[in-house]
């Protein structure tokens, strides 16, 4: 681990993994906090972070989000108890998408590789998604919708957790995104970091593919080709 110098942040919905029925977890939290019934059906969260999925959807229903420092705390503790219940008892289920955890097992086992996570989720809600996919362990530090609203901060602030984990240089050149969105593209490049997009969310191949990302997979079902794709953007 202390030696590593590639680090490949994954973004999480649509990427990793999908959560079916997430949206009654997320929609009780809010009523928890604001006493609003917002509901996150009512805005594209794709690529969002989670504070600006809330303001849009308070803005939708034409009411003052008005939060606070203190709400963001109180909003992911409701969020995260919203969430345990909601997978361990149902509605809600995670799934790693195919080829997932192979892939996450390949590229932990080897030497000069770490696994983080740039997420617009807030981080208790990313780390229980991660356990219930069943690729938790092999995840480790990153930057999440708890860190800032803006996702084009959360490279820039899961590079420096790594330089502190690992108390060596980390550099933009170290770093790969991989991610479904035009959105993670524009974070990676405002970081100075390659990204590499897969066709496993909402935006198709062929809609990826005129944005010019640093490389394009279908899905991650081949996992020799997706490590090897990986590798090669450290390049």
């Amino acid at each position: 681990m202390a030696t590593a110098r590639k680090i490949v942040f994954f973004d999480l919905d649509g990427t990793l993994l999908r959560s079916h029925n997430g949206h009654v977890a997320f929609n009780q939290a809010i009523l928890r906090t604001f006493g609003f019934p917002g509901d996150i059906r009512t805005v594209r969260p794709d690529g969002k972070t989670d504070p600006q999925i809330l303001q849009e959807i308070f803005d939708l229903a034409g009411r003052d989000l008005g939060w606070g420092p203190a709400d963001w705390g109180t909003f992911s503790g409701h969020l995260e108890a919203c969430y345990e219940r909601a997978i361990s008892e149902g509605p809600t289920r995670v799934l790693a998408l195919a080829g997932v955890p192979e892939l996450v097992r390949e590229l932990s086992g080897l030497p000069q590789v770490c696994l983080g996570v740039v997420t617009g989720n807030m981080e208790v809600t990313a780390r229980l998604k991660l356990r219930a996919a069943g690729v938790g362990e092999h995840i480790g530090p990153g930057a999440f919708g708890s860190d800032s609203a803006e996702r084009n901060d959360l490279p820039g602030i899961a590079m420096e957790r790594w330089r502190r984990h690992l108390n060596l240089p980390v550099e933009p050149r170290h770093c790969v995104i991989v991610g479904d969105t035009p959105r993670d593209l524009e974070a990676a490049r405002e970081n100075g970091m390659k990204c590499l997009l897969v066709g496993t969310g909402r935006h198709p191949v062929e809609e990826l593919a005129t944005i010019a990302p640093d490389h394009l997979l279908s899905d991650f079902s081949d996992t020799r080709a997706a490590v090897d794709s990986l590798l090669r953007l450290f390049d």
